[in-house]
Parts: C-alpha cells; structure tokens; sequence
C-alpha cells in the first residue's frame, strides 16, 4: 500500500507540466494535492513506516533529505550553470547575518545625503525626504530582516495568481526561480517614493549630453561609451509616454545606473526592493494578498496606456512607495540567476555579476503593457532584461504584431544607502578580462557562421559591456545559453 501510493504521488508531482493555455485550474491544484500527499507519506515512512523491504525510521529511497521547497526544482547541472563561489558578489554581501552588526539612524543617513525632512504624509503618516537635486522624494526603509521570495503553496492556492498564469501561458519555471523563502537582512535605506520621471531624467539627459556627467557615474565595466537618449526619443511614436509626470521608459540598465549614480545613489537590489514592496509580513501585492485592478497599472487594470507616477494611492507599499506594481518594470543592481534564492546569502546580498557571464539584469513590479500580467506585479515575483535592451530598429518595417511601443516599459527607482562598494579594483580587472574572453568567443563564432553562409567581410561587435551585440548581428541576439530576449523571465522582461 505504502509502495503504491508513494509511486503514484511522487510521479504526479515530480512530473514537469507546462501551463498551456486552456489548463484548467483543478489541474494544478491536483498537482498541487499530490506534491502535498507525496510529503506526507515520505513523512510517515521516515517515522516508522516500511517500503521495500527499508527498516523503521529509514528514509525512502530517492530521499536525500534536501529540505528545499518542493515545488522550487533544482535546474540540471551543464557547462553554464551558476557557480555561487566563482560569481562576484558585492562588498557588502555576507553569508550570514551577524546580530551585532551596528547600522546608522534615519537622521545620520539624511543628513549623510543631504535630504530635507518634509515631515509626516497627511494620507497616512509617512515621512517624506527631499533630495536637493531635481526634488526627488524619498522614504525610508529600517534595518531587518524580512521574508524573501515564495512558497510553494502561496503561489498554487490563489486562484487570481494561477489564472493569470495561464492567461500569460507562464511555466514552472517563471515561479521556480523566487522559490524558495527565506529571512534576509538588509541594511537600513532609503528608496524613491516614485519611479524616475521624465523631467528627473531629462535634467540627468541635459548634463549628460553638456558633457557635465562625471566619467564615474558610468558602470565601471563599460568599455566604450553608451548613449543615455532613451529609445524613440524625438519620435512621435512616443509622445504618450513624454509626460513630466510619467515615469521614464526606454531606457537600459546602462543608463539607470548611470542616473542613480548622477543622483549620489544606486539601483537597488533585489533584497531592498523587495523588502521596500513587500515589509517584513510576506504579503502578495504591495497593499495585501488579494489582487485590486484599482491599486496597480498592470495588464488585468486595462489602461494599456503609461499613467503618472502616484496614479494608484491605494497600492501604496508598507514604507510609502507607489506603483511597486505595473506602470514601468524597474531594474534593479543583480545580475540575474534563476536560482539565486536556493544560493542566498543572508545579509545584504547582491549579485554583481555571474559566472560564468551571461547578459541579464533583474528587473521587478510588473508593467502596464498587454504582457503585465498580475502574477509578474507579486512582490516576489523576478524577472529580467537585457544589460543592453534590443530595441527594434524604429526605421524599418517590422513583423512583430505587437506596436513598437510595445518596448517601451524599463524603469528605475533609486536607493540610497551607505552600502555602495560594489567592486574592487582586482574586481574590475579580473571581470574585464573575462569580458574579453567572451568578446573573442563570440568573434570566432560570428566568423564560423559567416564562413556556413559564406558570407565575407571582418565581423565586430560594439565596444559595451560584455561584447554584448545588437540587433543585426545574427544569431548572437541570443544568450550564451540559447534563450531569445525575456526568456525565462517573460516576454516583456519577467518582473516587467
């Protein structure tokens, strides 16, 4: 009896099922019964149960105690897979989280950056800062743990969650990657009560294009030089989305960084934004566990359309952020892996950089587009973008169904936080010349298929972080593992 049960549940749950459109939802939540079943008999064998032939107390075959999520399922292992004691972390990263650890107060960091107190919010008694330069208001964010990422079982019984799912036709993988939960501590901080706008970021785009930016303020592996105009600026395609008032889009993660270092801050990671959407009680949305197409600018709100940054009050976050959920997908400071969580420090972390390398920064909150599905505007819900974006060529006819609008929806909100060491200086040597590496690999590769087609000519690839290539360059608008842009993540980004 043991025996057959144990066989029936295991299968049920381990077997890999992709949601397809038209999955109905008891289908899932049969699989989500048989994970549950197959825990429950494992535990009742291990305390004192008998299958083939194992004495009392043994652990079933198959078992090797690993107390990870079930549903979070451990990627197989190949040439690109992540390796956590190879990958750079940030200076400030630690493995545990050290109960002695001394943090300044609110009032030591505003003074350290030079904020002014606007006092307490009418609406609901958080204290407002004011940047001294472009205005920019900020909250703070106290020192703590809080939970990251998800279970298994908060995500597979709301039915809201799971509808949207298979409305996104999203697969195991998009929730495998915030599985699975765990206390992280972070420092204390503070983050922009709203996304960057427009007018903030044009005063950055003015000094930049005055040649005012200082070369510090450029992301320290960068080769050559990135443009800061965001994508279709000067065409009237993006008009829409030219408001002072709405949040910039169509930018990189090039430039958000660039402009988070002009404003004396940085990108946040991915801790501190999740901890700034989500407080410390591990709630699904930014206001609460159920889902309000009143409180947030995502695909099920069915604007399709930018709003102002604040057009939502009452998705307000625990510490007073807005629009935590939709309107622009934000980028945050990692590198993105899909099984970061199941490799976690806990206490500040940050993943600078992967190894081996690969061109993906995490971006979170969801967007406004057709793509913002509620499931990808959870609070842990990851996603991810290109370090450098590929945008469509705007001049030429494109087949892609969907408006070349569509591209428009990479965000950014700022933190700032006396954890701003991010790489050594052997750091930057040693990253540059893996860059290097890859930059050659990737030659020999376009002079190989060159050579397949027949084609003459001396390939090259713009001078940018990583060698990464633009659009025209063939084959290698790909990652080195062989996923098309959003894969993994979603199509407009995963978080966005």
């Amino acid at each position: 009896m043991a025996r057959t049960v144990t066989a029936w549940a295991t299968a049920t749950a381990v077997e890999p099922r992709r949601f397809v459109h038209g999955l109905s939802l008891e289908s899932m939540m049969n699989r989500a019964m048989a994970r549950a079943c197959a825990g429950a008999v494992s535990a009742w064998l291990a305390l004192g149960g008998v299958a083939d032939g194992q004495g009392a107390g043994a652990r079933p075959r198959g078992d090797k105690g690993d107390k990870q999520d079930a549903g979070a399922k451990a990627p197989k292992a190949t040439a690109e897979s992540f390796h956590p004691g190879k990958s750079t972390w940030a200076k400030f990263t630690e493995r545990k989280i050290d109960p002695a650890r001394v943090e300044p107060s609110e009032a030591e960091l505003a003074a350290r950056f030079g904020l002014e107190n606007l006092g307490p919010r009418a609406s609901d008694g958080i204290v407002e800062y004011r940047h001294p330069k472009v205005g920019m208001k900020f909250v703070f964010v106290p020192a703590g743990a809080f939970p990251m990422g998800s279970n298994h079982g908060e995500i597979f019984a709301n039915r809201m969650v799971i509808d949207s799912a298979i409305r996104g036709k999203a697969d195991d993988s998009y929730f495998g990657n915030e599985q699975p939960q765990s206390q992280v501590y972070v420092s204390p901080y503070f983050i922009g009560v709203y996304e960057v706008t427009n007018a903030e970021y044009r005063a950055f785009l003015e000094e930049w294009q005055a040649g005012k930016v200082p070369a510090e303020c450029e992301w320290p592996l960068l080769f050559g030089k990135v443009s800061h105009t965001p994508y279709l600026t000067g065409d009237p395609r993006r008009a829409p989305f030219n408001g002072d008032r709405q949040p910039v889009i169509g930018i990189g993660w090039l430039n958000a960084w660039a402009f988070a270092r002009w404003m004396g801050g940085r990108l946040p990671t991915e801790a501190e934004w999740e901890k700034a959407a989500r407080g410390t009680d591990a709630r699904l949305f930014p206001w609460g566990n159920r889902y309000d197409p009143m409180r947030a600018n995502l695909c099920e709100s069915q604007n399709y359309r930018l709003l102002e940054v604040g057009t939502y009050p009452g998705g307000r976050s625990p510490y007073g952020c807005y629009d935590m959920a939709g309107n622009a997908a934000e980028y945050c400071l990692d590198a993105f892996e899909e099984s970061l969580l199941r490799n976690l420090p806990l206490s500040n972390p940050c993943l600078v950089e992967r190894y081996p390398g690969r061109d993906r920064r995490a971006q979170r909150g969801g967007s406004y587009n057709r793509f913002g599905f509620l499931f990808k505007g959870r609070t842990a819900a990851r996603g991810f973008s290109k370090l450098v974006p590929r945008f469509p060529d705007p001049t030429k006819e494109s087949m892609d169904p969907f408006p070349i609008t569509e591209y428009l929806f990479g965000g950014m909100r700022v933190v700032l936080s006396p954890l701003d060491q991010l790489l050594s200086p052997e750091d930057i040597e040693r990253l540059r010349a893996d860059q290097k590496a890859i930059e050659t690999k990737r030659l020999e590769a376009i002079r190989r298929k060159n050579a397949e087609a027949g084609r003459t000519g001396t390939p090259t690839i713009p001078s940018l972080p990583g060698g990464v290539p633009q659009r025209g360059d063939g084959e290698l608008g790909r990652d080195d593992d062989g996923a098309e842009d959003g894969e993994g993540g979603s199509e407009d980004g995963g978080g966005g």
